[in-house]
């Protein structure tokens, strides 16, 4: 099952041969939740930095959590945690991806025209304490931004250097996992390497008997003027799914909670990336390249509707996807003077290739191809570019305004006897930013700017319907302030249109645009920081979602239109942190008149971390701390189980995860 490169075995091999670290004093990092809310650190109110000591401040359940701490961001999942995450941000229900890109030190990870669902974000490869921290930004506002930037993004970075050392975590329901990972220093760079192995069964009645091998390897060679990086990450993971389940079954008696009606759900995955960025700083310009090429695969098994189709061997279906993709982006920054005042020129062009081999969708039994539905070679071209002023036009105005422009073109090559399909399209992204003040420590912050997200090729069926490239018009008006003393405080009104809505359909397992849509909200951020030792952070965010020309079925199903979340940190000692954090989200309409609707949900998480000497530390996390019997995601659709005689409309939940304790132990050498 795991290819993993010879880097895991470097790693553990040179790692516990030779490694070399100081000392460091029995101390934690500072108590910090958020990035920074400074006015002028950020082009946008929403906007914002979170970096390695927010992360360590934050009990996660997944790698993918730590897209929790941009306000309003919530992640869940509705399978086998091998599967990417289910995300929402700002009234989307973005399925696993769609509508806000991610990319680490360059490399893009949304994947078009994917298996599952358009927009596909896996972010299990990911070793979170080797991820150094993360810019995000809401909205289509950026000229750096181009695909599947409506609701908005984020760009992770690895980390250049770390500590040498082992980790272990052990958790109920037969969690458990190693670390591995390490810096060393020579020739001019630094060489860090990692390796994890992990385990999981989880609480339910079929254990999701789940095998995670993650690995990286980087160098990291720069000077005050220059720098080089050269990373090679791989990822393998296989499992078993419970996936959702009907709610009436549970009602009756027939399923626990925990249960499962398919017990050969599950998949198998993997993800090998290659990239190396350059960037150089003069005092003519600025500028970066960076290049990749990622190999992925991906087979799913999935069963939503049990027997309503296929009273014999049941309705499992999989989703294929074999495919390579490759890229580069250039960057540069040119200092000038225009008007007697500080400005600069901006542009980049960046380029990707998918070359899709493999995308197939089968009917399935136990993980037996039945028959194929449809099965697909894609190639699959973006080329973008942006160019864009930075005026500072007054000692109180600072002006950001420019415009993408971005072709997409595809190619549909059928191996399963449909019509061969190729198309392409231009998409051009005019971009504006307006930063005034500071007056009392306050900034103000106006943003328009179009973005767009991409659709799936293999719907274009050759009508007049497809749109290749969906475009999103958005606007917000915000401000930053540290006005009060020890209070940082952020606050965003926005409103968005789309002209094509993607949404997930339960009893499908894809994503399928619809009418166009139309969201307003507000974000409230705050940070509190009274005492070195004690710590208040908290986010509340609205937003109204409503589909276009829907005849009075306008609602999007789960466009969650509420959530929260708060934290409190208290530092007993120097080398004793507690944590309490707190997660809420409204529930959601899960069909277009509103008829139905989901649950609440409501989380907290407790963390304690102790600094025990100077070369070990204990982490303890208590998850679901109270038990709350929520869903992580619910649906509504009709499905029929074995014995019953026809159809049934009913809710379909995946719950949340019950309360979980979970203890890691770092050494570092």
């Amino acid at each position: 099952m795991y290819r993993m490169p010879l880097l895991v075995a470097a790693c553990l091999v040179t790692l516990c041969a030779r490694a070399h670290v100081p000392d460091a004093p029995v101390q934690l990092e500072p108590i910090e939740v958020r990035g920074s809310a400074d006015p002028g650190a950020t082009p946008a109110a929403s906007a914002g930095q979170i970096d390695r000591p927010e992360l360590d401040a934050h009990a996660s359940q997944r790698a993918g959590d730590l897209l929790e701490l941009i306000p309003g961001f919530i992640t869940t999942q509705h399978s086998g945690e091998g599967k990417a995450n289910q995300y929402f941000a700002r009234g989307f229900n973005l399925d696993h991806g769609t509508d806000f890109a991610v990319s680490i030190d360059g490399v893009p990870l949304n994947l078009s025209s994917h298996g599952h669902g358009q927009g596909y974000l896996d972010l299990n490869f990911l070793i979170p304490e080797l991820v150094a921290g993360y810019d995000y930004r809401k909205g289509s506002y950026s000229l750096r931004d181009g695909d599947f930037v409506t609701a908005g993004s984020a760009e992770l970075r690895w980390v250049d250097d770390t500590p040498t050392l082992l980790q272990v975590s052990v958790g109920e329901y037969g969690e458990r996992r190693g670390l591995v990972a390490g810096s060393r220093r020579g020739a001019g760079g630094t060489l860090t390497m990692g390796a994890d192995y992990s385990v999981n069964d989880g609480p339910w009645a079929l254990p999701m008997d789940q095998r995670s091998a993650r690995g990286l390897l980087r160098y990291v060679r720069e000077s005050a003027e220059a720098g080089s990086s050269l990373s090679l990450s791989a990822y393998d993971n296989r499992w078993t799914a419970s996936d959702q389940i009907p709610g009436r079954a549970v009602a009756d008696g027939r399923l626990d909670r925990f249960g499962f009606v398919d017990p050969t759900s599950g998949g198998d995955t993997h993800r090998y990336m290659l990239s190396a960025s350059h960037w150089q700083n003069t005092a003519d310009a600025q500028w970066s390249a960076t290049a990749y090429a990622v190999d992925y695969r991906l087979q799913l098994f999935s069963n939503f509707t049990y027997f309503l189709d296929d009273a014999v061997n049941g309705d499992q279906f999989e989703q294929f996807d074999a495919r390579r993709y490759y890229g580069a982006r250039i960057d540069r920054r040119q200092p000038l003077t225009l008007l007697g005042r500080d400005a600069a020129l901006v542009a980049g062009v960046d380029t990707r290739f998918d070359r899709i081999g493999d995308v197939g969708l089968y009917r399935s039994a136990a993980r037996t191809r039945l028959e194929t539905v449809r099965r697909d070679a894609i190639d699959d071209w973006r080329l973008g570019g942006f160019a864009g002023l930075e005026l500072s036009a007054s000692p109180w105005l600072q002006v950001i305004a420019g415009t993408r422009l971005d072709r997409y073109a595809y190619d549909v090559r059928s191996r399963s006897g449909l019509p061969d399909r190729s198309g392409d399209e231009l998409q051009w992204s005019p971009k504006l930013s307006l930063i005034l003040g500071p007056w009392a420590a306050t900034q103000f912050y106006v943003n328009a700017g179009r973005g767009f997200h991409s659709n799936d090729a293999r719907g274009d069926d050759g009508s007049e319907g497809f749109d290749p490239l969906a475009a999103a018009r958005g606007a917000e008006f915000g401000l930053r302030s540290t006005a009060l003393p020890d209070l940082e405080l952020a606050l965003a009104l926005w409103t968005l249109q789309l002209d094509s809505e993607l949404v997930y359909v339960g009893d499908a397992g894809q994503t399928e645009p619809n009418n166009a849509s139309r969201r307003r909200g507000a974000e409230l951020a705050l940070r509190y920081h009274p005492f070195e030792w004690l710590g208040f952070d908290a986010d509340w965010t609205v937003t109204r979602t409503r589909l276009d020309d829907a005849a009075g079925a306008d609602r999007v199903p789960n466009a969650i239109p509420r959530a929260g979340r708060a934290a409190v940190g208290v530092r007993v000692t120097p080398a004793l942190q507690l944590g309490v954090q707190v997660r809420h989200f409204d529930g959601a309409p899960l069909i277009e008149d509103g008829s139905v609707s989901a649950r609440d949900s409501t989380r907290a998480d407790l963390l304690l971390r102790w600094a025990a000497t100077p070369k070990l530390d204990l982490r303890i996390e208590l998850l679901n701390a109270f038990d709350a019997d929520d869903a992580d995601i619910e649906y509504f659709y009709e499905s029929r189980l074995a014995g019953e005689a026809a159809p049934v409309a009913d809710r379909h939940f995946h719950p949340a995860l019950p309360r979980l304790l979970r203890a890691t132990v770092r050494a570092t050498f």
